[in-house]
């Protein structure tokens, strides 16, 4: 069954056919979210990390983001660009959740989004070597690990929708929650050592104050908020990793 739900998580979350079950049964290994970006991680970090021996390091640093979006299909930068239109609209909520489903993308999302990949594509390339495989293990794990946090202290869309189901999969699942926030540390402190303390400390900052605007402005937590939780964190957490390297 685990394995099973493992496997619907991963094709739910990058473009690797390895077929899914239903929407139901695979949200209830959301809590599994990190160890799906440990192979995310490694595989980008591992095309970071072997072009980086005929190419210039930052040109390696956004080849590594580049397999990263590919291998999730770009669907949690999808989510990011919709958040970023629907924060910046000005209305209620329901007013927002209606921009942030909409099919049209907008000046802020353009913005946003390519400041988090700027960002993102900058910081990988700073690491060499061995390096960049690290940065990006870690810092897809901790993405990962900050959608499985948002859902668990999110509050549910009222609405049916893919999101609906991971968020309430994580209502009270304190032991899966606890899991996966343990294998995130040991993954994490295994790689980069006592860095993994700055690393653990920002994202869940970043997860409070996402979550507390979310469920304070939309009245709950959406896959796109997921989405935009999973792209911001990745960011933050190379940014972290750089700042404490320097």
């Amino acid at each position: 069954m685990v394995i099973e739900g493992f496997k619907g998580l991963l094709g739910f979350l990058t473009i690797l056919p390895v077929g899914m079950k239903s929407i139901e049964t695979t949200s209830k290994f959301f809590f599994l979210c990190p160890i799906v970006g440990l192979m995310i991680g490694a595989i980008a970090g591992a095309v970071g990390w072997g072009s980086s021996v005929f190419l210039p390091q930052i040109v390696s640093g956004f080849l590594a983001l580049a397999a990263m979006q590919v291998l999730i299909g770009f669907h949690h930068f999808d989510g990011l660009l919709d958040f970023s239109d629907a924060v910046m609209v000005r209305g209620n909520a329901d007013r927002k959740l209606e921009v942030m489903h909409d099919k049209y993308t907008g000046a802020a999302a353009v913005g946003i989004g390519f400041i988090v990949l700027a960002l993102t594509g900058l910081s990988l390339g700073h690491f060499a070597g061995i390096e960049v495989l690290r940065a990006a293990v870690v810092s897809e794990v901790i993405a990962k690990e900050s959608m499985v946090l948002m859902a668990y202290f999110g509050k549910p869309p009222l609405y049916e929708g893919m999101g609906k189901h991971f968020v309430e999969s994580m209502k009270n699942a304190n032991r899966k929650m606890l899991s996966s926030l343990i294998l995130s540390a040991v993954v994490i402190f295994l790689l980069v050592g006592e860095m993994s303390l700055y690393v653990l400390i920002s994202m869940a900052v970043a997860v409070i104050v996402l979550k507390s605007y979310a469920n304070r402005v939309f009245g709950c937590v959406t896959g796109d908020i997921l989405g935009a939780s999973n792209e911001i964190n990745r960011a933050i957490s190379l940014l972290v990793l750089l700042a404490t390297i320097v």
